[in-house]
């Protein structure tokens, strides 16, 4: 095996004085030097060779996620373009807060969508001296739950208007039938099937009394004296609730004076966040609504709301957030 000549003259300029052909020894070291520095040479080139393949390659790469990028890009803006359309079909067809604060001057709406659509909806229909309130949480939020709101909603002024039905028992049972039979029954698995939680007060002002129906969903009446937590029914609408074999049950309650009804889907209380990122929890939504049942409505509302984002703080917001505060007198 040859030498390496520039490494042979290297060597041989510093052992001037050395016999190499006398030092076998040292002829076999010069070898391995020259071998291993070969060796080096041909990787060092193929490392380079290796490199300049990357950096095509790695640029090649960039340019193609920079389109992919920007498809997803514009697709995104699609999507939340035709989100935001929904947005404004949805929140034609609902109920809106002007019409709430029309009938009930001391009052207060919190809606908080997860996404732009949102499947938390109210719905307030006036009937002379009668006035029908129910806060409603359709399955899921987005795109889904939203279908289910203006669906629901329908269902709900077709009841009152259309089959005049008075009791808010009757008009829950009538929502779940139709739900069942426009949604539910068409799809085999039990757990992907369309349901809600609702609940619902008719407030005669000439009677001067309340009645309560629920199902899922539970709500806060304040009499100025205690705050009393009214249960709904522990089923879904449209899904496993059967009139043949579940009677939805309907309180009545007297309206007292400075009387204040809280209603609300699940979302602030199934929020995670405070300090060990834990839900905010049913019994800590109760004492805060307690504490703050004697303000003013407009207090009321952004006591809720700064609450909600401290707890929260920088986690998602996990669902669809409605709640709202009604004086009844």
């Amino acid at each position: 095996m040859e030498l390496n000549k520039l490494l042979e003259r290297q060597i041989k300029r510093h052992l001037k004085t050395t016999n190499l052909e006398s030092n076998p020894e040292l002829v076999a070291l010069f070898q391995s030097i020259s071998l291993a520095y070969q060796h080096h040479e041909e990787n060092r080139q193929l490392v380079e060779r290796a490199l300049e393949i990357s950096s095509f390659e790695l640029s090649q790469f960039n340019v193609d996620l920079r389109k992919a990028n920007q498809l997803i890009e514009l697709k995104n803006q699609d999507m939340i373009s035709s989100l935001e359309y929904a947005k404004l079909v949805q929140d034609s067809m609902l109920s809106r807060e002007k019409s709430l604060h029309d009938v009930f001057p001391r009052s207060f709406l919190i809606n908080k969508p997860k996404e732009i659509v949102s499947g938390d909806f109210f719905w307030i229909l006036n009937q002379g001296s009668q006035t029908y309130l129910a806060t409603v949480d359709c399955t899921g939020h987005g795109v889904p739950g939203a279908f289910m709101s203006v669906i629901s909603f329908r269902f709900l002024n077709q009841a009152v208007r259309d089959f005049g039905l008075q009791k808010p028992s009757e008009i829950l049972n009538f929502l779940n039938t139709e739900i069942k039979n426009t949604i539910s029954d068409k799809i085999e698995n039990e757990e992907a099937k369309n349901a809600l939680d609702i609940s619902m007060v008719k407030i005669d002002n000439k009677k001067n009394y309340f009645e309560f129906a629920g199902v899922g969903q539970k709500m806060l009446y304040s009499n100025g004296k205690e705050l009393i937590e009214i249960k709904g029914d522990k089923f879904h609408i449209g899904q496993n609730l059967d009139p043949q074999k579940h009677k939805i049950t309907s309180l009545e309650f007297e309206i007292e004076k400075d009387a204040t009804l809280y209603m609300y889907s699940d979302g602030f209380q199934d929020q995670f966040g405070g300090p060990e990122s834990k839900k905010f929890g049913s019994k800590r939504l109760k004492e805060l609504i307690a504490s703050i049942s004697d303000l003013d409505f407009g207090l009321q509302k952004s006591t809720l709301e700064n609450t909600f984002q401290t707890w929260k703080n920088g986690c998602d917001q996990v669902d669809d957030i409605l709640m709202m505060g009604v004086g009844l007198n």
